[in-house]
């Protein structure tokens, strides 16, 4: 087999006789088509490269298996274990796993985010592409944007700057189908616990929030919007109102659980006195013996999408995401 194809250009009718299939087979694996199973496909990339295949379509193959994923994560997001965005970036690793990509993960100076300094995932081309974990500052986003190489997808948040793509969970219509559900069971006095200025996330569960009241007639009262956190920080705390409502929606989990502590502290039982709403499913530990009633945000779902969004943004140089919703469902426990 050596002689001649030492001499000469391997081509894909060789691969194909090599291995006993047809040519446009061959031309199918190695153009990263549909139509042949991931078994064929993957045999075809291996014996392409065994045999120096140097066409065009083998060399892109090559590169595509390879790619490196960098992952941006601000130090603020990682204050409390377990972190959501550690979660989410764990789920990352095994959608690009799956994909065969590498992935390096970089925790972001809040300093660095303050005075626009550049993330080192930036350096002498080290990615391919770059997936942004958690709400940054607008300019921030907008320099990442602007002067990074590689493809960029923030996920999780969004903001209205062009030509940028986000990767959200669907908070809006979670928030009202949670908040639907609280007042079906007779709630009728809820406050919303969590501050809009903080994130887009927030605002978004906010608003579901506020629509499910207003279909029901229900005057949103300022006291009741609670917030747990200043912007861009992600110390929790709150305080309780001067009048108590019946129930509190919590924009996350781990605001719920604070609050849960807080309600505990002043003598009030979860549901008995006063009913409790979680976000995201991710503070899935009993607190107390409460149960959370919550929404998952499906982060399993998320990092996929997000994963492959981007590997699409990098092998097809015009495609176009910019926002991409991914849908949830409620979690049934026992805080209401």
């Amino acid at each position: 087999m050596g002689e001649e194809r030492k001499q000469r250009a391997v081509t894909q009718t060789d691969i194909a006789r090599e291995l006993n299939i047809s040519v446009v087979s061959v031309s199918i694996a190695l153009n990263g088509r549909k139509g042949v199973s991931d078994e064929l496909r993957q045999r075809i990339l291996d014996v392409a490269e065994e045999m120096g295949y140097e066409g065009p379509l083998g060399q892109t193959q090559r590169k595509e298996s390879l790619v490196r994923i960098g992952v941006l994560i601000s130090q603020r997001y990682l204050r409390y274990t377990p972190s959501f965005y550690m979660k989410v970036y764990q789920e990352i690793v095994i959608a690009a796993q799956e994909k065969k990509s590498m992935t390096f993960l970089e925790i972001l100076d809040p300093e660095d985010e303050e005075n626009l300094s550049m993330p080192k995932l930036f350096c002498d081309d080290q990615v391919n592409g770059i997936l942004v974990l958690g709400e940054l500052s607008r300019a921030y986003t907008e320099v990442i944007r602007t002067e990074s190489k590689a493809p960029v997808i923030f996920v999780d948040y969004y903001q209205p700057i062009g030509d940028a793509d986000f990767i959200i969970s669907d908070g809006y219509a979670g928030a009202y189908r949670l908040t639907k559900m609280m007042l079906e069971a007779g709630y009728r006095k809820i406050a919303f616990v969590g501050t809009l200025q903080a994130t887009s996330s927030i605002r978004d569960r906010f608003f579901g929030y506020r629509k499910a009241l207003m279909e029901n007639r229900i005057e949103l009262r300022p006291d009741w919007i609670i917030p747990d956190r200043i912007a861009f920080d992600a110390d929790i705390f709150m305080n309780l109102p001067e009048e108590m409502p019946q129930a509190f929606f919590c924009n996350c989990d781990v605001t719920a659980a604070f609050l849960i502590e807080k309600l505990r502290q002043c003598g009030y039982r979860v549901p008995e006195d006063v009913g409790v709403a979680g976000f995201d499913h991710f503070y899935m530990n009993k607190i107390d013996g409460v149960e959370l009633t919550t929404y998952d945000v499906n982060i399993e779902a998320m990092a996929k999408v997000s994963v492959n969004t981007l590997l699409r943004k990098i092998n097809q140089t015009h495609f176009v995401s910019r926002m991409s919703v991914v849908s949830g469902k409620i979690i049934h426990g026992n805080s209401f």
